[in-house]
C-alpha cells in the first residue's frame, strides 16, 4: 500500500514539519541609513575630508544586525540581541552558526563604530560573477540564510572572488558587503582592496601631470 506522500506527491500533514525557511527581511531602513553615511561623488568634491557622524554609522550596524536577527529567528535560532549566547552544546551550536557570528560582529562594530564605512561599492556587487541555475545542485545552500539556491525560482546567486566555492544569494550577502566589505566565510577584505585601487587611480593622474610639467621646464 502506497503512503500518503506517494499518492499525493506531498508530505504527511501530521508529520513534524522541518525547520522553517529563513526569509529575507525588509532592508529598506538599512539601505536608507547606509546612503546617509556613504560618501557621494558630489560630497567628495565639496567636502573631501568629511566623515559621517559615529552615531549614524552605529545605526547602520544595528539596523543590519536586527535584520539578520529576524532572519535567524525565523530559521529556528536562539536570540542573541539581548546578549544571551547560550551555553553548553546548544551554545556551541549557536556560536558555530555563520549568521550568529555575523550578527555578533555587527553588534561589536555598532558599539565601537569605525570612522568611515569600510564596505564595497554598489558597482563591486553589480560586477560579481553570477552563477546560472544550471551550474547549481539541490544540495547547495546560501551560507547566510541556509536556503537551497534552487528553491528560489528567481534566485540571484553570486560567487565571491576569494574562492570558487564561496557562493551566496546576492540579497543576503550584498548588505554585508556594502557595510563590512569582507567575505563572510574567510573575511577576505574586498573593501580594503577596492579602497587601495581607488587611491592608486586618483594618485596616478597627479604623478603623470607632474612628469609632464617637469618635462616642459627641464
Amino acid at each position: 500500500m502506497s503512503t500518503y506522500e506517494v499518492e499525493h506527491n506531498t508530505t504527511d500533514p501530521s508529520a513534524p514539519s522541518a525547520l522553517p525557511r529563513r526569509h529575507r527581511p525588509d532592508l529598506s531602513t538599512f539601505f536608507a541609513t547606509l546612503s546617509e553615511i556613504t560618501p557621494q561623488p558630489d560630497a567628495q568634491r565639496t567636502r573631501p575630508h568629511a566623515v559621517p557622524v559615529p552615531g549614524d554609522v552605529s545605526a547602520a550596524f544595528y539596523s543590519l544586525a536586527e535584520a539578520f536577527e529576524v532572519m535567524r529567528r525565523e530559521g529556528g535560532g536562539v536570540g542573541i540581541l539581548d546578549g544571551s549566547g547560550g551555553s553548553g552544546e546548544a551554545g556551541d551550536a549557536v556560536s558555530s552558526d555563520l549568521l550568529t557570528q555575523m550578527i555578533q560582529s555587527l553588534l561589536q562594530n555598532a558599539d565601537m563604530p569605525p570612522k568611515e564605512v569600510e564596505g564595497v561599492s554598489e558597482e563591486f556587487c553589480d560586477m560579481l560573477d553570477r552563477v546560472p541555475r544550471t551550474k547549481l545542485t539541490q544540495s547547495q545552500t546560501c551560507p547566510i540564510c541556509n536556503n537551497p539556491f534552487l528553491d528560489d525560482k528567481y534566485a540571484l546567486v553570486v560567487r565571491l572572488p576569494c574562492h570558487p566555492t564561496h557562493l551566496f544569494d546576492l540579497e543576503c550577502v550584498r548588505p554585508w558587503l556594502r557595510l563590512r566589505g569582507t567575505c563572510p566565510l574567510d573575511r577576505h577584505d574586498f573593501g580594503k582592496q577596492e579602497c587601495e585601487k581607488e587611491q592608486a587611480r586618483r594618485k596616478k593622474p597627479v604623478d603623470d601631470d607632474e612628469e609632464e610639467w617637469d618635462g616642459l621646464y627641464g
